[in-house]
Formats: C-alpha cells, sequence, structure tokens
C-alpha cells in the first residue's frame, strides 16, 4: 500500500509517467539522426589526455569533446593498444558539441557523436617520429606542403588505421582520408605482407569525401550507430558492408558464449572450457575469401566492393583472429547495460 502511495505521489508529480529522456536515464548515451542532421543525449567528454592519446589547446578550447560511449571506448582502447607499440601519441582533434547539432563554424557533420578527427602521425625532415604539435596540409606524395621537410609516419599511420577497423569497442563505417595516402597506406601494407583479409577491410573503410574538403591534413573516423541507438533514432548514411561483415563475425564467434565462460572464473572450470571452446572454435575453421575491388575514378570518387565467401561447414574468420588479436567480444560495460536499455527505454517526438 505504501509502494501504492509513492508511485501516485510520484505520477501526481511528473517524475514518472512519461519514460522520455532525461526523465529516466541510464546514463548510457543515445546518439540521435544523422551525423549531418543530428545531436546527441548524454553523450560523455573524452578526457584530454590517456594512455596513448593526447589533445592540443585548439581543439581543448573548441569544446567539441564529446561523443557516444562507443566512440569514446573507440579512441580510449586504440590509444591504449598503441601506447604498447613504440611511437608517439595519438593526436585527437574534434569530436562533437556536448548535446551534438550544428556547429558550422568548425564542421558540416559533427552533429550526432559519432565523428571524431584524429591527426596524422608525422615524421621530421630527418624521418624521426615525432608528436604532432598541429595539423598540416600534406602534398600526394605525403610530404607537408608548408617546405618543413615533413611527411606523413605511413608505419604508424597504418597501424593506427588497422586498429580502428579491427576494434572491438565501435564499429567503423568510414575513415575519411586523401586518396593518396590511403594508397600509400595500402602500398605499405602489401610490402610488409598483412592479410589480404585486412587490407580488403581497411580498402572498404577508406574513402575521400567528394563533398568536403580532401582531408589531407587530418583523418575523420565514423563510427555506426549501435544496434540500441539506431532503435532509439540514430540512422546510418552510406555502405553497411563493413556493419554486416563484423555482425557475421560476432555471431560466428559466440560473444556471449565467450563472455559468460569469463564470469565464469576457476569456480567452473570445466564448463568455462567448453564454452570457450565453442566460442573460438568458429575462428579455428578455414577462413573465408575477402575479395575488395576498386573501380579507379576520379580524386575521391573511387568505389570499393567487397565479397565474401565462406567455406562450406566453416564460420567467417575474424580479420583480428589473422592477426593473433581476440577483439569480437564488446564492452564489458556496454554489454551489461543492455538488459536495463530494454527496461529503461527512453523515447521522445
Amino acid at each position: 500500500m505504501r509502494g501504492l502511495t509513492l508511485f501516485a505521489a510520484l505520477l501526481a508529480s511528473g517524475t514518472v509517467g512519461c519514460v522520455e529522456l532525461g526523465v529516466i536515464t541510464d546514463g548510457t548515451s543515445v546518439s540521435v539522426g544523422r551525423p549531418s542532421n543530428g545531436y546527441l543525449r548524454d553523450g560523455h567528454r573524452l578526457p584530454d589526455r590517456g594512455e596513448g592519446f593526447v589533445t592540443r589547446d585548439p581543439w581543448k578550447q573548441r569544446g567539441n569533446r564529446y561523443g557516444t560511449d562507443e566512440l569514446l571506448d573507440l579512441v580510449t582502447g586504440v590509444g591504449r593498444r598503441l601506447a604498447t607499440q613504440p611511437g608517439p601519441r595519438l593526436v585527437v582533434a574534434d569530436l562533437s558539441g556536448p548535446n551534438g547539432g550544428e556547429s558550422r563554424k568548425w564542421h558540416r557533420s559533427h552533429q550526432s557523436g559519432r565523428d571524431v578527427d584524429l591527426v596524422y602521425f608525422m615524421r621530421d625532415a630527418q624521418g624521426k617520429p615525432f608528436e604532432a604539435d598541429a595539423m598540416r596540409v600534406f602534398d600526394p606524395h605525403g610530404k607537408a606542403r608548408d617546405d618543413s621537410g615533413i611527411t606523413v609516419d605511413l608505419p604508424r599511420t597504418w597501424l593506427l588505421v588497422k586498429e580502428l577497423v579491427t576494434a572491438h569497442e565501435a564499429t567503423v563505417q568510414w575513415v575519411f582520408m586523401y586518396e593518396p595516402i590511403a594508397q600509400k597506406l595500402l602500398e605499405h601494407a602489401r610490402a610488409h605482407d598483412e592479410p589480404e583479409e585486412l587490407i580488403a577491410r581497411v580498402r572498404l573503410a577508406l574513402k575521400q569525401p567528394g563533398d568536403s574538403a580532401p582531408h589531407n591534413d587530418h583523418m575523420h573516423v565514423r563510427v555506426y550507430c549501435s544496434d540500441r541507438d539506431r532503435s532509439l533514432g540514430c540512422v546510418d548514411i552510406g555502405p553497411m558492408e563493413l556493419y554486416a561483415l563484423r555482425e557475421s563475425e560476432r555471431a560466428a564467434a559466440g560473444e556471449y558464449a565467450a563472455i559468460i565462460a569469463l564470469f565464469l572464473g576457476d569456480a567452473t572450470h570445466t564448463l568455462a572450457t567448453e564454452v570457450l571452446a565453442t566460442a573460438t572454435s568458429a575462428t579455428e575453421a578455414e577462413p573465408p575469401t575477402v575479395v575488395a575491388t576498386t573501380t579507379p575514378g576520379s580524386a575521391g570518387d573511387a568505389a570499393a566492393a567487397v565479397a565474401v565467401t565462406t567455406p562450406a561447414g566453416g564460420a567467417p574468420r575474424p580479420v583480428s583472429a589473422v592477426m593473433g588479436v581476440p577483439r569480437d567480444l564488446p564492452s564489458l560495460g556496454r554489454m551489461l547495460r543492455r538488459p536495463f536499455d530494454r527496461i529503461f527505454e527512453r523515447r521522445w517526438p
């Protein structure tokens, strides 16, 4: 009876009775609309520095430091993994404003919390890697146009792109990049015997946009809507191949079975081992054939297509498995929030 009385009082005060965003919230971010016509709810601020990454003063002062949970997980996770390899930190520029929305002074997109600008890794005139202090405009040969002798650090930039495209924290849709630099990265990858499956996937992600700056001074990374955000109004624009490929890999790897096994731990070691064996057996099957084709065109208009075939009785093998790194598990915190997302589903006009 006391519970009913309390509920009635809350209803009368307007505290409950409406599951609109801002009234009932679990604190999880929501990307709404399109990257160029949307907004961000409950976005979180990226720290100015962290393990493997840093933000310079010009971008701190703009205040475009906010993104979805998935985007922040991606940046911090990639930064952490880059920090395990010798080299300078990743310099992170703009994300979105505190609530997303239009910011024409700086960007046409970056409105829904799913975009982040990253500065190219660089080498000085003597060929020594250094931490970028600003964006520099590069020519088709990867040399700075300011006659400083600075060049794009291809090995570390390739490592960054590889980490982004294979990251488990979020599924990257685009890495907007100057096409001549993209070509140099792919040439570097082939020269160093990177897996063809990986190169094919990266080729799908790399694109010089045709309706904006050529991105010859920075990379612009965009992630797909999360499944939950898509159900709440997030809109993906453009090809969905990389999203479909990632979803097929997750299904094959049995990500939830693997996470349950992690929770079981030593208490039920035998069962955990069996579950993990089931979850990882898919990655031991014969890998699929991944073929990427590129149709040449004017700068920025090259079109890429992918075909994935799976051997009879086999399962898609993640590119991350080819690299020897298990990256098929979602963010643990994100997974634990999913049941609560269903209970506290938020709606708005």
